[in-house]
């Protein structure tokens, strides 16, 4: 699999964008965008990813899952109380295997 850096590389390649054309777009130095596609940083924030994939055509759900981050829009139905995603992040730790393959082929349905 492919990490984060990797994907915004070669996405950016596609569309032709130089290193310093996606930093000046999200504004950012072009070293942050370097470092970010060869792993020497972390991925970055929730605002900055969130302008990547828009300019790359990405998703951006996607690209915080490869960046192991949570949107916030997530974070606060799953923190809220009594949500149906508050019930299931709680309980999924205790799912067997078959369970998780069965919720997985609900939802991809």
């Amino acid at each position: 699999m492919k990490t984060f850096g990797e994907i915004i590389k070669d996405a950016r390649k596609e569309k032709r964008i130089t290193q310093r054309d996606l930093a000046k777009m999200i504004s950012v130095d072009f070293t942050y965008i370097s470092k970010i596609e060869t792993g020497a940083l972390e991925p970055p924030s929730e605002s900055v990813i969130g302008k990547i994939a828009k300019i790359l055509e990405l998703d951006p759900n996607e690209l915080f899952i490869l960046a192991k981050k949570v949107p916030t829009e997530f974070k606060n139905s799953i923190i809220e109380e009594d949500t149906t995603a508050n019930m299931f992040f709680r309980k999924y730790q205790y799912l067997t295997e078959e369970q998780k393959e069965r919720i997985k082929h609900i939802i991809e349905e």
